[in-house]
C-alpha cells in the first residue's frame, strides 16, 4: 500500500478499478432486468444510516413476500433497489415503504433518476409540504405556461397555479 503524501494519500487501486467497478454496477442492473425484475427505484439515505435502512427493507420484503436487491454507490448514500413482486398493489405498498423508510432516516426519495411520473405519488405523499410549495413556486416561475416536463413532479394544472399571462 502506498504512503501517505503531504496532499493526502495516494490510490491503492490499479488505475482500471474505477471502470470496473462502474461496469460491475451497470451488470447488476442489467441483469436485475433479465430476471425480472418488477420494478427498479433509487433512494439517497445518509451513509451512517445504510445499514440499519437496508435492514428495514430486509424486513418489509419479508413481510410482504417481496424480494428486494439492492447496489448502488455508498459514498454518496445512493442505493439502487431491484423489486420482485408481480402482485402490482403488494408492490406499490411495499415500494412506497422502502421509500418511506429512506425518508425517516434523513433520505430522499430519488438520488439520480428523477420522479416522473411512477414515484411522482410516493414523493408528493412523503415530501415536505413546504418544500412542495417552494418547488411549485420556482416551477412557476421558471415555466409559467407549464411547457417544461409537464406533469413530471407536479400535475399541469398545479404547475399553472397562479401562472397566468
Amino acid at each position: 500500500m502506498a504512503a501517505p503524501s503531504a496532499t493526502g494519500t495516494r490510490a491503492v487501486l490499479p488505475p482500471s478499478a474505477g471502470a470496473q467497478l462502474i461496469g460491475a454496477r451497470e451488470r447488476a442492473f442489467w441483469s436485475a432486468k433479465a430476471a425480472g425484475a418488477d420494478d427498479l427505484i433509487d433512494m439517497v439515505v445518509p451513509r451512517a444510516q445504510i445499514s440499519p435502512y437496508m435492514k428495514r427493507v430486509t424486513e418489509l420484503a419479508q413481510e410482504t413476500g417481496s424480494l428486494v436487491v439492492g447496489c448502488g454507490h455508498v459514498g454518496d448514500g445512493n442505493v439502487h433497489m431491484s423489486v420482485f413482486q408481480r402482485d402490482a398493489d403488494v408492490r406499490e405498498q411495499v415500494i412506497h415503504e422502502i421509500l418511506a423508510a429512506g425518508a425517516a432516516l434523513g433520505g430522499a426519495v430519488s438520488g439520480e433518476h428523477g420522479i416522473g411520473t411512477e414515484k411522482k405519488r410516493h414523493y408528493q405523499q412523503l415530501e415536505d409540504p413546504a418544500k412542495l410549495a417552494l418547488m411549485r413556486r420556482i416551477k412557476i416561475a421558471f415555466d409559467p405556461h407549464g411547457i417544461l416536463n409537464p406533469g413530471k413532479i407536479f400535475d399541469e394544472d398545479m404547475a399553472n397555479e397562479g401562472a397566468r399571462p
